[in-house]
């Protein structure tokens, strides 16, 4: 519960930062994979990686994760 509420917070504050600088459709990608990559780094640190993402590095699910984001906007338009 707390991993997705930190998702959520780290999107939404990554989004803000990275669309000064990126078009929409790229801040919001690159955010939440920013955030995914974090949020594992530190449940990781915590020692309570999600259950059925043990062996999976933080960077590779941030990648999926905005990559998936970036290809449902992609499709969606």
């Amino acid at each position: 519960m707390l991993g997705s509420l930190l998702v959520c917070f780290l999107a939404v504050l990554f989004q803000q930062s990275l669309g000064v600088y990126l078009p929409r459709h790229f801040a919001v990608s690159l955010a939440v994979g920013f955030a995914v990559a974090a949020t594992f780094w530190l449940l990781g640190l915590l020692k309570h990686p999600p259950l059925f993402l043990k062996g999976v590095h933080p960077l590779a699910a941030g990648f999926c994760a905005g990559l998936g984001v970036h290809i449902a906007r992609f499709w969606l338009r």
